[in-house]
């Protein structure tokens, strides 16, 4: 079966138990749809990239199921259509990639930061215990029964800290690794509501195609790669006559290219491109 996901945005002066049962009203009908529900992430209330219907946040809920031929989807957009208490909604179809990536994020692979524990609290600050006192003014304080044993503590002391300190220097350095890793995790694009690219690079994307895009919730390469040749025509379709004679077919795999950062293989490959389409099926110009 394949495997799709659908974001939605309620609108949030609605109360709270309403958005409850708006949210599961749509995870009802993919279920009576013979979908299987792979995860629900209820991911709250997010500021959005620009107001909508006067709204400046909106509710936001992301399902994860699995379909057949993805036939319960046309039946789910139009009952999302005609709800006005929705600012928004868009599906994607999840390869391989995109059911991994949510697959390691619910396991807590991505985007996680190791906790120091208590020990390395204790310990950070020259090897000094909850009480405030070194460990080698502990040893100091030990009473000594002989004068062997004396010379033993004193010696103990001297070296204690001097083992503890390569210690502490080590689990510093080992720390700063994971949290310079954990910096750099990239945000998920579902996740990450302001996450905005230049569509503008793809080929046969102007300035209005993409703010039809924007509005229909595709923000980012990644999000136009996933959505499908048919869902971007679908859109332009939408949009009117004026935008219904483009041809999608490339842009899907333009913006893969650029999300992947390879832009030089892009740009050799938009040189043989005319408007966004093979120089034979090409007509039109950018919108």
């Amino acid at each position: 079966m394949r495997q799709y996901e659908v974001t939605f945005v309620i609108d949030p002066v609605l109360p709270k138990n309403e958005i409850e049962q708006k949210a599961n009203k749509y995870v009802d009908m993919l279920k009576k749809s013979d979908c299987e529900i792979v995860h629900i992430n209820e991911m709250g209330l997010r500021q959005l990239a620009y107001p909508i219907k006067r709204r400046n946040t909106g509710v936001y809920y992301c399902v994860e199921f699995k379909n057949e031929y993805g036939t319960a989807i046309p039946d789910l957009e139009v009952e999302m259509r005609r709800d006005e208490e929705l600012l928004r909604f868009l599906t994607v179809a999840l390869n391989k990639f995109g059911v991994k990536y949510n697959e390691d994020k619910r396991n807590g692979l991505i985007g996680t930061i190791k906790k120091k524990s208590k020990s390395d609290d204790s310990k950070g600050r020259g090897g000094r215990d909850d009480r405030g006192r070194g460990k080698a003014a502990d040893k100091k304080a030990a009473p000594a029964k002989d004068a062997p044993a004396k010379e033993a503590t004193a010696k103990a002391a001297e070296t204690a800290p001097k083992a503890d300190a390569p210690a502490t220097e080590n689990k510093a350095a080992a720390a700063a690794p994971v949290v310079a890793a954990a910096a750099a995790t990239p945000a998920t694009p579902a996740a990450d509501a302001t996450a905005k690219d230049d569509l503008k690079k793809i080929e046969g994307v102007g300035p209005k195609i993409e703010q039809l895009f924007n509005d229909a919730g595709i923000t980012t390469y990644a999000g136009l790669a996933a959505a499908g040749a048919d869902k971007l025509k679908e859109i332009l379709t939408n949009a009117g006559s004026r935008f219904a004679g483009h041809d999608p077919s490339t842009w899907g795999q333009q913006a893969q290219m650029a999300a992947d950062g390879k832009w030089d293989e892009l740009k050799k490959w938009q040189d043989e491109l005319d408007g966004g389409k093979p120089a034979a099926k090409a007509s039109g110009e950018e919108e």
